[in-house]
Protein backbone atom coordinates (compact mmCIF):
# COMPACT_ATOMS: atom_id res chain seq x y z
CA UNK A 1 0.00 0.00 0.00
CA UNK A 2 1.78 3.12 -0.64
CA UNK A 3 2.05 5.91 1.91
CA UNK A 4 -0.91 9.04 2.10
CA UNK A 5 -0.06 11.89 0.04
CA UNK A 6 -1.48 15.39 1.37
CA UNK A 7 -1.67 17.53 -2.25
CA UNK A 8 -1.26 21.32 -1.62
CA UNK A 9 -3.52 23.24 -3.82
CA UNK A 10 -4.97 25.72 -1.40
CA UNK A 11 -8.29 25.87 -3.25
CA UNK A 12 -8.77 21.77 -3.01
CA UNK A 13 -6.45 20.57 -0.67
CA UNK A 14 -6.84 16.97 -0.01
CA UNK A 15 -5.18 13.62 1.68
CA UNK A 16 -5.41 10.61 -0.25
CA UNK A 17 -4.28 7.39 -0.20
CA UNK A 18 -4.16 5.02 -2.88
CA UNK A 19 -5.62 7.27 -4.97
CA UNK A 20 -9.11 7.61 -3.19
CA UNK A 21 -9.35 11.27 -1.13
CA UNK A 22 -10.02 10.55 2.57
CA UNK A 23 -10.23 14.12 3.27
CA UNK A 24 -10.64 17.38 1.87
CA UNK A 25 -9.83 20.45 3.78
CA UNK A 26 -9.31 23.44 1.49
CA UNK A 27 -6.72 26.45 2.60
CA UNK A 28 -9.62 29.04 4.56
CA UNK A 29 -9.07 29.66 8.25
CA UNK A 30 -12.20 31.19 10.07
CA UNK A 31 -11.82 32.60 13.44
CA UNK A 32 -14.41 31.41 15.76
CA UNK A 33 -14.25 33.09 19.03
CA UNK A 34 -10.79 31.93 20.03
CA UNK A 35 -10.23 29.11 18.22
CA UNK A 36 -10.22 28.34 14.30
CA UNK A 37 -11.56 26.39 11.89
CA UNK A 38 -10.56 25.12 8.85
CA UNK A 39 -11.13 23.70 5.22
CA UNK A 40 -14.60 23.51 4.07
CA UNK A 41 -16.46 24.10 7.57
CA UNK A 42 -14.48 27.57 7.20
CA UNK A 43 -15.00 27.99 3.43
CA UNK A 44 -18.79 27.48 3.72
CA UNK A 45 -19.18 30.61 6.41
CA UNK A 46 -16.82 32.89 4.30
CA UNK A 47 -19.57 35.15 2.90
CA UNK A 48 -21.33 35.14 5.93
CA UNK A 49 -18.39 36.40 8.30
CA UNK A 50 -15.96 37.55 5.94
CA UNK A 51 -13.50 39.67 8.91
CA UNK A 52 -13.24 36.37 10.38
CA UNK A 53 -11.62 34.37 6.84
CA UNK A 54 -8.36 34.40 5.64
CA UNK A 55 -7.51 32.26 3.43
CA UNK A 56 -3.59 33.51 1.80
CA UNK A 57 -2.12 31.69 4.81
CA UNK A 58 -0.71 28.83 2.32
CA UNK A 59 0.50 31.04 -0.54
CA UNK A 60 2.19 33.24 1.65
CA UNK A 61 3.85 31.46 3.78
CA UNK A 62 6.14 33.14 6.21
CA UNK A 63 6.82 34.16 9.86
CA UNK A 64 6.18 37.94 9.02
CA UNK A 65 3.75 39.01 11.75
CA UNK A 66 -0.27 38.96 10.50
CA UNK A 67 -1.38 42.32 9.96
CA UNK A 68 -4.11 42.99 10.90
CA UNK A 69 -4.08 40.46 13.82
CA UNK A 70 -5.62 37.02 13.60
CA UNK A 71 -6.49 35.59 16.80
CA UNK A 72 -3.60 33.73 19.05
CA UNK A 73 -1.51 32.88 15.12
CA UNK A 74 1.43 35.14 15.11
CA UNK A 75 2.22 34.90 11.12
CA UNK A 76 0.64 32.73 8.18
CA UNK A 77 3.15 29.83 9.18
CA UNK A 78 0.91 29.27 12.78
CA UNK A 79 -2.09 28.65 10.55
CA UNK A 80 -0.27 26.89 8.79
CA UNK A 81 0.63 24.76 11.40
CA UNK A 82 -2.90 24.19 13.11
CA UNK A 83 -4.20 23.78 9.49
CA UNK A 84 -2.00 20.53 9.07
CA UNK A 85 -2.09 19.34 13.01
CA UNK A 86 -6.52 19.60 11.85
CA UNK A 87 -5.61 17.41 8.64
CA UNK A 88 -3.80 15.00 10.50
CA UNK A 89 -6.22 14.73 13.00
CA UNK A 90 -9.67 14.60 10.72
CA UNK A 91 -7.51 12.19 8.64
CA UNK A 92 -6.62 8.96 10.93
CA UNK A 93 -3.21 10.05 12.65
CA UNK A 94 -1.22 9.14 9.60
CA UNK A 95 2.69 8.08 10.88
CA UNK A 96 3.82 9.79 7.20
CA UNK A 97 3.31 11.67 4.17
CA UNK A 98 4.16 11.99 1.32
CA UNK A 99 3.87 16.01 -0.09
CA UNK A 100 3.07 17.08 -3.35
CA UNK A 101 3.54 20.97 -3.52
CA UNK A 102 2.89 23.65 -6.28
CA UNK A 103 5.65 25.00 -7.98
CA UNK A 104 4.44 28.86 -6.71
CA UNK A 105 5.81 27.61 -3.20
CA UNK A 106 9.42 29.34 -2.91
CA UNK A 107 12.60 27.59 -1.83
CA UNK A 108 12.34 29.35 1.52
CA UNK A 109 8.94 29.53 1.86
CA UNK A 110 9.39 25.02 1.48
CA UNK A 111 12.15 24.41 4.02
CA UNK A 112 9.94 26.46 6.25
CA UNK A 113 6.73 24.19 5.39
CA UNK A 114 9.22 21.42 6.63
CA UNK A 115 10.47 22.84 9.65
CA UNK A 116 6.76 23.53 10.70
CA UNK A 117 6.37 19.84 10.05
CA UNK A 118 9.26 18.86 12.34
CA UNK A 119 6.75 20.20 14.72
CA UNK A 120 3.86 18.34 13.61
CA UNK A 121 3.27 14.78 14.97
CA UNK A 122 4.03 12.96 11.42
CA UNK A 123 6.83 13.20 9.26
CA UNK A 124 7.43 14.30 5.30
CA UNK A 125 8.58 10.90 3.14
CA UNK A 126 9.24 12.89 0.24
CA UNK A 127 8.41 15.91 -1.32
CA UNK A 128 7.35 16.37 -5.33
CA UNK A 129 5.79 18.85 -7.67
CA UNK A 130 2.43 18.30 -7.85
CA UNK A 131 2.25 19.65 -11.48
CA UNK A 132 4.84 16.91 -12.93
CA UNK A 133 2.94 14.54 -10.56
CA UNK A 134 -0.08 14.17 -12.06
CA UNK A 135 1.25 14.67 -15.54
CA UNK A 136 3.39 12.24 -15.22
CA UNK A 137 1.30 8.84 -15.55
CA UNK A 138 -0.31 10.49 -18.94
CA UNK A 139 1.21 10.22 -22.83
CA UNK A 140 2.97 13.08 -22.99
CA UNK A 141 4.71 15.16 -25.47
CA UNK A 142 7.71 17.01 -26.31
CA UNK A 143 6.49 20.00 -24.37
CA UNK A 144 3.52 19.98 -22.42
CA UNK A 145 1.41 22.82 -19.72
CA UNK A 146 -0.29 21.70 -16.56
CA UNK A 147 -2.65 24.66 -15.46
CA UNK A 148 -4.00 24.91 -11.93
CA UNK A 149 -6.35 26.85 -10.43
CA UNK A 150 -5.18 28.08 -6.69
CA UNK A 151 -7.78 30.08 -4.73
CA UNK A 152 -5.26 33.38 -5.14
CA UNK A 153 -4.35 32.95 -8.41
CA UNK A 154 -3.65 30.13 -11.78
CA UNK A 155 -0.16 28.69 -11.89
CA UNK A 156 1.21 27.35 -15.16
CA UNK A 157 4.04 24.73 -15.08
CA UNK A 158 5.98 23.87 -18.05
CA UNK A 159 7.30 20.68 -18.69
CA UNK A 160 9.97 18.94 -21.27
CA UNK A 161 9.85 15.55 -21.96
CA UNK A 162 13.50 14.14 -22.21
CA UNK A 163 15.11 10.88 -22.48
CA UNK A 164 12.38 9.19 -20.80
CA UNK A 165 11.71 12.06 -17.77
CA UNK A 166 9.21 14.50 -17.64
CA UNK A 167 10.98 17.55 -16.25
CA UNK A 168 9.53 20.67 -14.83
CA UNK A 169 11.50 23.62 -16.40
CA UNK A 170 9.01 26.69 -16.55
CA UNK A 171 6.46 28.14 -14.02
CA UNK A 172 4.24 31.05 -14.81
CA UNK A 173 1.98 32.33 -12.36
CA UNK A 174 -0.87 34.34 -13.14
CA UNK A 175 -2.42 36.54 -10.37
CA UNK A 176 -5.50 37.76 -10.18
CA UNK A 177 -7.26 34.73 -12.41
CA UNK A 178 -7.61 32.27 -9.59
CA UNK A 179 -10.73 30.37 -8.28
CA UNK A 180 -11.59 33.05 -5.91
CA UNK A 181 -11.34 35.60 -8.77
CA UNK A 182 -13.19 33.33 -11.19
CA UNK A 183 -15.70 32.53 -8.60
CA UNK A 184 -16.79 36.39 -8.10
CA UNK A 185 -16.51 36.73 -11.77
CA UNK A 186 -19.26 33.34 -12.04
CA UNK A 187 -21.34 34.98 -8.80
CA UNK A 188 -21.75 38.55 -10.60
CA UNK A 189 -23.21 36.91 -13.82
CA UNK A 190 -25.20 34.69 -11.81
CA UNK A 191 -27.15 37.75 -9.95
CA UNK A 192 -27.08 39.25 -12.44
CA UNK A 193 -29.87 36.84 -14.10
CA UNK A 194 -31.61 37.37 -10.65
CA UNK A 195 -31.77 40.72 -10.87
CA UNK A 196 -32.93 40.84 -14.80
CA UNK A 197 -35.63 38.42 -14.60
CA UNK A 198 -36.89 38.42 -10.60
CA UNK A 199 -34.83 41.66 -9.43
CA UNK A 200 -33.86 39.90 -6.50
CA UNK A 201 -30.57 40.41 -5.47
CA UNK A 202 -28.43 37.09 -4.34
CA UNK A 203 -25.51 39.35 -2.82
CA UNK A 204 -27.85 42.32 -1.00
CA UNK A 205 -27.49 39.89 1.74
CA UNK A 206 -24.47 37.07 3.10
CA UNK A 207 -26.73 34.53 3.67
CA UNK A 208 -28.09 34.76 0.08
CA UNK A 209 -24.38 35.80 -1.21
CA UNK A 210 -23.24 32.39 0.79
CA UNK A 211 -25.95 30.07 -0.72
CA UNK A 212 -24.96 31.72 -4.58
CA UNK A 213 -21.49 30.39 -3.79
CA UNK A 214 -22.65 27.30 -2.89
CA UNK A 215 -24.72 26.94 -5.88
CA UNK A 216 -22.26 27.49 -8.47
CA UNK A 217 -19.97 24.13 -8.38
CA UNK A 218 -23.93 22.38 -9.38
CA UNK A 219 -24.43 25.56 -11.84
CA UNK A 220 -21.00 24.51 -13.59
CA UNK A 221 -21.59 20.74 -13.73
CA UNK A 222 -25.56 21.08 -15.37
CA UNK A 223 -23.89 23.73 -17.82
CA UNK A 224 -21.15 21.26 -18.68
CA UNK A 225 -24.01 19.54 -20.77
CA UNK A 226 -26.64 21.85 -21.20
CA UNK A 227 -26.79 25.56 -22.83
CA UNK A 228 -29.07 27.14 -19.90
CA UNK A 229 -30.34 25.69 -16.50
CA UNK A 230 -32.38 27.15 -13.66
CA UNK A 231 -31.10 28.40 -10.57
CA UNK A 232 -33.03 28.32 -7.07
CA UNK A 233 -32.26 31.08 -4.63
CA UNK A 234 -34.16 31.85 -1.77
CA UNK A 235 -37.68 30.55 -3.50
CA UNK A 236 -36.71 31.96 -6.55
CA UNK A 237 -35.51 30.93 -9.76
CA UNK A 238 -33.41 31.97 -12.42
CA UNK A 239 -32.57 30.72 -16.13
CA UNK A 240 -28.75 31.08 -16.40
CA UNK A 241 -26.93 30.86 -19.89
CA UNK A 242 -23.74 29.18 -20.39
CA UNK A 243 -22.87 31.75 -22.56
CA UNK A 244 -23.52 34.41 -20.08
CA UNK A 245 -20.87 32.65 -17.81
CA UNK A 246 -18.42 32.52 -20.35
CA UNK A 247 -18.33 36.14 -21.62
CA UNK A 248 -17.79 36.30 -17.29
CA UNK A 249 -14.53 34.24 -17.59
CA UNK A 250 -13.06 35.90 -20.94
CA UNK A 251 -11.34 38.18 -19.27
CA UNK A 252 -9.68 35.26 -17.25
CA UNK A 253 -9.35 33.58 -20.33
CA UNK A 254 -7.52 36.25 -21.87
CA UNK A 255 -4.62 36.26 -18.89
CA UNK A 256 -4.31 32.18 -19.65
CA UNK A 257 -4.51 31.26 -23.42
CA UNK A 258 -1.71 33.17 -24.50
CA UNK A 259 1.01 31.31 -22.44
CA UNK A 260 -0.97 27.83 -23.65
CA UNK A 261 -0.60 29.01 -27.40
CA UNK A 262 3.20 28.63 -27.72
CA UNK A 263 4.30 26.11 -30.02
CA UNK A 264 2.63 22.14 -30.19
CA UNK A 265 2.84 21.83 -26.54
CA UNK A 266 -0.07 19.61 -24.66
CA UNK A 267 -2.23 21.30 -22.35
CA UNK A 268 -3.06 19.75 -19.40
CA UNK A 269 -6.06 20.92 -17.30
CA UNK A 270 -6.82 20.51 -13.89
CA UNK A 271 -10.44 19.37 -12.64
CA UNK A 272 -11.90 23.35 -12.07
CA UNK A 273 -10.61 24.36 -15.13
CA UNK A 274 -11.89 21.60 -17.65
CA UNK A 275 -15.29 22.78 -15.95
CA UNK A 276 -15.36 26.17 -16.73
CA UNK A 277 -17.47 26.99 -19.85
CA UNK A 278 -16.08 27.39 -23.05
CA UNK A 279 -12.74 27.10 -22.10
CA UNK A 280 -12.49 23.84 -23.88
CA UNK A 281 -13.89 25.28 -27.16
CA UNK A 282 -11.03 27.70 -26.87
CA UNK A 283 -8.47 24.55 -25.85
CA UNK A 284 -9.86 22.20 -28.09
CA UNK A 285 -6.78 19.51 -27.40
CA UNK A 286 -6.70 19.88 -23.84
CA UNK A 287 -7.02 17.23 -21.69
CA UNK A 288 -7.90 16.41 -18.38
CA UNK A 289 -6.26 15.52 -14.99
CA UNK A 290 -8.01 13.86 -13.00
CA UNK A 291 -8.90 14.82 -9.26
CA UNK A 292 -6.60 11.81 -8.29
CA UNK A 293 -3.71 12.33 -10.89
CA UNK A 294 -1.57 14.09 -8.25
CA UNK A 295 -1.88 11.04 -5.61
CA UNK A 296 -1.84 8.31 -8.82
CA UNK A 297 1.14 10.17 -10.02
CA UNK A 298 2.87 9.71 -6.26
CA UNK A 299 1.92 6.04 -5.89
CA UNK A 300 3.28 5.16 -9.45
CA UNK A 301 6.69 6.49 -9.14
CA UNK A 302 6.77 6.06 -5.13
CA UNK A 303 11.01 4.90 -5.44
CA UNK A 304 11.36 7.92 -7.21
CA UNK A 305 9.71 10.06 -4.75
CA UNK A 306 10.55 8.92 -1.29
CA UNK A 307 13.12 10.34 0.17
CA UNK A 308 17.11 8.55 0.28
CA UNK A 309 19.58 8.47 2.91
CA UNK A 310 20.56 12.11 1.53
CA UNK A 311 17.44 13.47 3.05
CA UNK A 312 14.60 15.11 1.24
CA UNK A 313 14.55 16.40 -2.09
CA UNK A 314 12.07 18.61 -4.22
CA UNK A 315 11.22 16.13 -7.02
CA UNK A 316 10.49 18.49 -10.03
CA UNK A 317 11.36 15.26 -12.58
CA UNK A 318 9.71 11.97 -13.67
CA UNK A 319 9.82 9.06 -15.70
CA UNK A 320 6.71 9.69 -18.45
CA UNK A 321 6.18 8.11 -21.87
CA UNK A 322 5.93 9.92 -24.95
CA UNK A 323 2.58 10.08 -26.72
CA UNK A 324 3.31 12.18 -29.95
CA UNK A 325 6.05 12.86 -32.10
CA UNK A 326 8.31 15.44 -30.77
CA UNK A 327 7.75 18.51 -31.48
CA UNK A 328 10.11 21.65 -30.78
CA UNK A 329 9.77 23.50 -27.01
CA UNK A 330 8.01 26.81 -26.50
CA UNK A 331 10.27 28.97 -25.36
CA UNK A 332 10.13 29.46 -21.55
CA UNK A 333 7.51 32.39 -20.41
CA UNK A 334 9.30 34.68 -18.13
CA UNK A 335 5.60 36.32 -17.29
CA UNK A 336 2.37 36.24 -18.26
CA UNK A 337 1.19 38.78 -20.97
CA UNK A 338 0.49 42.25 -20.28
CA UNK A 339 -3.01 43.00 -20.07
CA UNK A 340 -4.92 46.07 -21.55
CA UNK A 341 -5.48 48.37 -18.15
CA UNK A 342 -8.81 50.75 -17.84
CA UNK A 343 -8.87 53.99 -16.04
CA UNK A 344 -9.26 53.98 -12.47
CA UNK A 345 -12.71 54.29 -11.05
CA UNK A 346 -12.47 57.21 -9.08
CA UNK A 347 -15.28 58.63 -6.54
CA UNK A 348 -15.88 60.33 -3.31
CA UNK A 349 -17.71 59.43 -0.20
CA UNK A 350 -19.11 61.91 2.83
CA UNK A 351 -20.10 60.78 6.04
CA UNK A 352 -22.56 63.55 7.64
CA UNK A 353 -24.51 62.96 10.87
CA UNK A 354 -24.32 58.72 10.79
CA UNK A 355 -25.69 59.09 7.42
CA UNK A 356 -23.32 57.91 3.89
CA UNK A 357 -23.25 59.33 0.82
CA UNK A 358 -21.55 57.88 -2.84
CA UNK A 359 -20.58 59.99 -5.30
CA UNK A 360 -18.95 59.03 -8.69
CA UNK A 361 -16.12 61.37 -10.20
CA UNK A 362 -14.57 59.74 -13.18
CA UNK A 363 -13.36 56.22 -14.94
CA UNK A 364 -15.16 53.48 -14.67
CA UNK A 365 -18.37 53.18 -13.00
CA UNK A 366 -18.73 51.68 -9.39
CA UNK A 367 -21.85 48.98 -8.94
CA UNK A 368 -23.65 49.46 -6.14
CA UNK A 369 -25.89 45.81 -5.28
CA UNK A 370 -25.27 45.15 -9.00
CA UNK A 371 -26.37 48.42 -10.70
CA UNK A 372 -24.10 50.83 -11.89
CA UNK A 373 -23.22 54.16 -9.92
CA UNK A 374 -24.72 56.88 -11.79
CA UNK A 375 -25.45 59.69 -8.99
CA UNK A 376 -24.80 60.76 -5.96
CA UNK A 377 -26.40 57.68 -3.51
CA UNK A 378 -26.79 57.09 0.10
CA UNK A 379 -24.89 53.85 1.35
CA UNK A 380 -26.82 51.47 3.40
CA UNK A 381 -25.68 48.71 5.91
CA UNK A 382 -25.32 45.88 3.99
CA UNK A 383 -24.97 47.64 0.28
CA UNK A 384 -22.02 45.50 -1.90
CA UNK A 385 -19.70 48.11 -3.21
CA UNK A 386 -18.23 46.69 -6.91
CA UNK A 387 -15.07 47.67 -8.40
CA UNK A 388 -15.23 46.92 -12.64
CA UNK A 389 -12.13 44.53 -12.50
CA UNK A 390 -14.74 42.43 -9.84
CA UNK A 391 -12.62 43.91 -6.54
CA UNK A 392 -15.70 44.07 -3.94
CA UNK A 393 -16.42 45.49 -0.63
CA UNK A 394 -20.00 45.35 1.81
CA UNK A 395 -20.70 47.82 3.98
CA UNK A 396 -20.79 46.53 7.66
CA UNK A 397 -20.89 49.40 10.60
CA UNK A 398 -19.64 48.34 14.17
CA UNK A 399 -22.31 48.81 16.79
CA UNK A 400 -20.06 50.91 19.39
CA UNK A 401 -21.78 51.80 22.75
Amino acid sequence: MGLPVLDINDSSLGLWRNSELALSSPGYALLDGGAYRFGETARDEARLHPRQINHRYWSQLDTEPLTPAFGAGRHTADLVHSHLLAIHEAGGRPDKLVLAAPGSLQHDQLALLLGIIEQCPFSVAGLVDRAVAATAGQAVNAYNWHVELQLNQALVTGMRYEAGQLIRDNLVPIPGSGWLAIQESLARAVAEAFIRQTRFDPRHSARDEQALFDALPGILRKLLSASETNVDLDGRQARVERASLAQACESHYQRLLPTLSTGDAQVFLGPTLFGLPALMDKLPGARQCEPGAVSGGVDRHQQQVLADGSGIRFITSLPASAGAAPAPAPEPVAEPPAIEQTAPSRCQMEFNNGSIHIQPLSGPALAINGQGLERATELADGDRLELPDGTAWRLVRDNVE
